[in-house]
């Protein structure tokens, strides 16, 4: 909330830097405050930004993919214990399959594409929650009604006026009306005139927490952790082998 009133994107906490405790064993409150200050420099100077953007590429992939290897590793040894239990290795394997599922196809949640081509118009049509379905004005185009025609005695063919009047018959143009389209009027995103605030911005919510692997699964636990029965411990036999 203080990020957003002093102008900046909201701020949230990633999980890279529990990978980061579990490589270097330093918790320290005071080490964070450090690299935040360390972060307030660098956003200062130029030059120094400049400096710290010019590291190569595969050297920040390095480190990211040890951040985030080490938040796996530390994520298995706190669940290790626990799948001992029937219950918990279920729950574990239904939210990891919600999880990478929605990773690895994320247009069963929303079917969006490139933004600049067509991904509006994807993200209007199809999906679990169409946009379409939000829309209180579509708009319009033009439909034919009934095609043009032209008369030669009794017949009725289809030509150009021009080769109507060659042959002499009665040339009736095309009918056409403006009518509303729900699979939007051009490929660039025209799907919409008015959209019902409302139920969009609770639509974006939705679909947002959906598509995003780190909240379905966290959701799909959560749900599986309330309605799930936990199991009976099993009775310790207290007859010792003659």
């Amino acid at each position: 909330i203080i990020a957003c009133l002093c102008g900046s994107p909201p701020n949230t906490t990633f999980s890279q830097n529990n990978g980061i405790i579990a490589l270097t064993k330093c918790a320290s409150r005071s080490a964070g405050f450090a690299c935040a200050g360390w972060l307030i420099f660098i956003g200062l100077f130029g030059k120094v930004g400049a400096a710290m953007a010019s590291i190569p590429m595969p050297i920040v992939g390095g480190v990211i993919l040890q951040c985030f290897t080490m938040v796996f590793v530390a994520g298995m040894q706190i669940l290790g214990p626990l799948l001992k239990v029937r219950r918990n290795s279920f729950i574990v394997m239904l939210s990891l399959a919600f999880g990478l599922g929605v990773a690895m196809e994320p247009q069963v949640v929303a079917a969006n594409g490139v933004s600049s081509f067509y991904g509006k118009n994807l993200d209007h049509i199809y999906g679990l929650w169409p946009r379409h379905l939000v829309c209180d004005e579509f708009p319009k185009v033009e439909t034919e009604v009934s095609p043009s025609s032209c008369a030669v005695g009794n017949n009725a063919i289809t030509v150009s006026e021009a080769d109507c009047t060659l042959i002499g018959g009665t040339y009736t143009p095309a009918v056409t009306e403006m009518v509303e389209t729900k699979t939007c009027a051009n490929k660039n995103g025209n799907c919409c005139k008015k959209y019902n605030k409302g139920m969009d911005s609770l639509r974006t919510s939705i679909i947002l927490v959906l598509k995003t692997p780190y909240g379905i699964a966290v959701i799909i636990a959560l749900v599986l952790n309330l309605i799930l029965p936990h199991e009976k411990e099993e009775e310790e036999d207290d007859d010792e082998p003659m």
